[in-house]
């Protein structure tokens, strides 16, 4: 699959080929002992393209027919292979012996592109998928091990599930596929939805969002790197797992070279009871089973590429989305409320290297998506978790809240992003990137609108646009690097509003806001293994579509927000050192955050709202260690202590004392931490091709308030947590057959989050995972 799939299209990407695409991959070990050599350099011969391989000796690289690959290790006799294969798919282990002439030299281990993003100027953590590609896990579970992270979950399976990061959360944090911005359309296709086995890595912003991401965010980013397919490939995997829960997913390319395209198909369906048990929160040592939580989801989507025109790249490609949600209650039981949507997505991106001259390169995106939503809450009685009924909450029925919904969303929306790259010269380069966004939201709900007696739902239309200008400098043979960015914020809104109680006439809202924003990354490398990265940023985040406009039932239109602002400080220090094929790396940051504006969900007796809230300050350190101890065994563990404060010194919109004034922000844990180990070993039963990898997890909350602490004796806690998970993956037959199992929360901890909600216990999967790969 190309890059710019948009991975939540989650399938393929098809191209010309002016010549034929040849995929290799392999093992390097050392001849004598057949040890794996991590960071041996792979590159092609008389180019600068290339790759490393892993700890565990992986490598996988593209080339054309009769290219020589050189693999050169320090300390080792260089070797050369020519590839002349028929197959578009080549396996080649490779092994090196060493060169005693070397063996008495200083050395400097070749770093892989992951350790080179590692490496820069901003603060940055990188999760490189390739080992974990069968595994049962999801993108949650993946991105919860990593430092300054927690996920924010309601439930199980197609829970709202939000990463917060450093503290920041939701929409504050930009989430991009291969660079694209997800935006509102996270709504229909979350990460959580995007099978593991079609990411090469994901990239986690601390501080700094690059201006190349595009978008506007504060604080962080998550950036979904999706896989790139061998020309003749087809992958499908099952699995099924605890409380009714079942996940299909597919791929399939295939290189016409009579046309010169690539074609691809794909798609997944997730299904889940999510019938797990919870303690009632109302009702203390009262366990229920939840009985009205089913979530279904399937995605097909596909591509078509093409190389052989004056763009270097053609990419086209739909999607269609399907998603059915039952809502389930907490405090009292939903029986028949539910949420559908369906979403239609289509992508068209063009890339060109030396576009008009030499040295500016061309990424541009064209995106249009239309989307519908229906919120359905009409039930003539509603229920006690005791088994009696109560009226509805409305004379025309309803569950939740206080009137009936029957509400249906219609949005249109188009986005380009145009990115454009100049490389100066050898120590200067430019970038500059423009994200412009149109939105048409049509609700309606007429049975909400009777039961209120009035208009609730008006048209509205939406535009914003986002420039950035960076400036990278490389100086001292890249010893110092440093990165300078400009960022042009600009919305604009045309719509109707109603105050939340309905009084009052209709009023027309037509307005427009403009901002600015600055960051700056520098790093510099003291020594081989030693590096220190600071930062600053002024970052601005746009109100999001349901901010501004609602959600069309329970969140009414605030057109007069104001943008967050958010101050951003960063210094990290970074020890890495790699002996004799064994990595040591210890990365500690300090960090510091003052957020104005802050938007906030308030409630009321008839509907809620967003509101800019005031400020908050955010003090933070976080340290992370990985080491790869022996070529078999793998330790990691990270710990972060982040304090958010309240610290509007007057309640909004008066001079009366602010009582919360530098007390702890709720709901959002302070202190954290994660560990575990990995076994993995090659041909442990004999043969070739096959390998398995074991792996335990454990994660670490401390308690914390999900209301502001009024006194030492509150009871609105959230209790202390200590969570474990194992698994297992065996990959044999040449690592095309995968089978993977794990067990989550092996200790049956009980876990809360997200104001006191009750999260699965004690749950099981497995996974089978086939790949087919033909030879041309």
């Amino acid at each position: 699959m190309q890059k710019r799939f948009y991975l939540l299209w989650i399938f393929l990407a098809f191209g010309f080929v002016a010549n034929a695409q040849i995929t290799v991959s392999g093992y390097i070990m050392d001849a004598s002992s057949g040890d794996p050599l991590l960071g041996t350099t792979i590159r092609i011969q008389n180019t600068t393209k290339g790759t490393s391989s892993d700890k565990i000796g992986f490598y996988s690289i593209q080339i054309e027919n009769y290219d020589i690959l050189e693999f050169s290790y320090i300390g080792y006799t260089t070797v050369q292979k020519t590839v002349n294969a028929n197959s578009s798919i080549l396996k080649l282990d490779v092994s090196l012996s060493p060169d005693e002439a070397m063996l008495a030299e200083v050395y400097v281990v070749a770093k892989s592109l992951t350790q080179e993003k590692r490496e820069k100027a901003m603060p940055i953590s990188i999760i490189k998928m390739e080992q974990i590609q069968g595994s049962v896990s999801n993108i949650d579970e993946i991105i919860a091990k990593t430092a300054g992270i927690t996920i924010r979950s309601t439930g199980g399976i197609g829970s709202n599930s939000r990463i917060s990061l450093r503290g920041l959360e939701g929409k504050r944090i930009g989430y991009f596929i291969d660079g694209f911005p997800m935006g509102e359309n996270s709504e229909f296709a979350q990460l959580n939805d995007i099978p593991i086995d079609m990411i090469e890595a994901i990239e986690i912003y601390k501080g700094v969002v690059p201006a190349k991401l595009g978008g506007s965010a504060i604080g962080g980013a998550v950036n979904i790197i999706e896989r790139e397919y061998p020309p003749m490939y087809a992958d499908i995997s099952y699995s099924i797992s605890s409380y009714n829960t079942h996940k299909v997913n597919a791929v399939i390319k295939r290189n016409n070279k009579k046309s010169g395209l690539e074609f691809g198909l794909g798609g997944y369906y997730t299904y889940s009871d999510n019938d797990y048990e919870m303690e009632l929160p109302l009702q203390k040592d009262a366990y229920i089973r939840r009985n009205h939580d089913a979530y279904e989801k399937y995605t097909i989507g596909g591509s078509i590429t093409a190389r052989k025109w004056w763009f270097d790249e053609i990419e086209f490609s739909p999607l269609y989305v399907n998603t059915k949600k039952q809502i389930q209650g907490i405090e009292y039981n939903i029986l028949r409320a539910e949420n559908n949507s369906e979403a239609i997505m289509t992508n068209l991106n063009f890339k060109k290297k030396n576009f008009f001259f030499e040295g500016l390169s061309l990424d541009m995106i064209n995106s249009y998506s239309y989307t519908y939503t229906n919120f359905i809450d009409t039930a003539t009685v509603a229920s006690y978790w005791d088994g009696t009924y109560r009226p509805a909450v409305s004379s025309l029925g309803g569950e939740i809240g206080t009137d009936a919904n029957n509400a249906k969303i219609y949005n249109h929306s188009f986005l380009n992003k145009t990115n454009f790259d100049y490389l100066i010269n050898d120590y200067n380069s430019l970038n500059i990137n423009v994200v412009t966004k149109v939105l048409r939201s049509d609700p309606t709900d007429n049975l909400r609108d009777e039961v209120m007696g009035y208009q609730t739902q008006f048209d509205s239309k939406m535009s914003s646009c986002v420039v950035g200008l960076s400036h990278d400098l490389r100086l001292l043979e890249d010893k110092f690097l440093n990165m300078l960015s400009l960022k042009y914020y600009y919305y604009k809104m045309d719509t109707r509003s109603i105050d939340v109680f309905g009084f009052g006439n209709i009023t027309d809202v037509d307005l427009a806001k403009q901002d600015w924003g600055i960051s700056d990354a520098l790093r510099y490398r003291f020594t081989d293994n030693l590096l220190v990265k600071a930062s600053f940023a002024y970052d601005v985040r746009l109100p999001s579509e349901i901010e501004l406009l609602g959600d069309g039932f329970i969140v009414v239109p605030a057109p007069d927000l104001s943008p967050e602002r958010n101050r951003s400080v960063n210094f990290g220090v970074m020890y890495d050192k790699t002996e004799h094929g064994n990595r040591l790396q210890v990365e500690t940051n300090l960090f510091w955050m003052h957020l104005t504006d802050m938007i906030r969900f308030t409630g009321s007796s008839l509907q809620s709202v967003y509101t800019n809230f005031g400020e908050m300050r955010t003090l933070g350190a976080e340290i992370d260690i990985k080491w790869d101890v022996t070529d078999f065994l793998y330790l990691y563990a990270n710990a972060t202590y982040q304090d958010l404060r309240d610290i509007r010194k007057y309640e909004p919109g008066s001079t009366n004392p602010n009582p919360t004034y530098k007390d702890r922000i709720p709901n959002i844990p302070y202190l954290m931490a994660n560990g575990g180990l990995e076994l993995h070993k090659r041909n442990i039963f004999g043969g070739k091709g096959n390998n398995v990898r074991v792996f335990i997890d454990c994660s670490f909350i401390e308690e914390y308030f999900y209301d502001f602490e009024q006194s030492i004796y509150q009871t609105r806690r959230i209790p202390r947590s200590l969570t474990f998970n194992a698994g297992a993956e065996y990959k044999f037959m040449d690592e095309h057959i995968i089978i993977g199992v794990q067990a989550n929360n092996i200790t049956d901890q009980k876990v809360l989050s997200e104001f006191n909600r009750p999260l699965p216990g004690r749950n099981f999967a497995i996974k089978l995972r086939y790949i087919w790969m033909k030879n041309n």
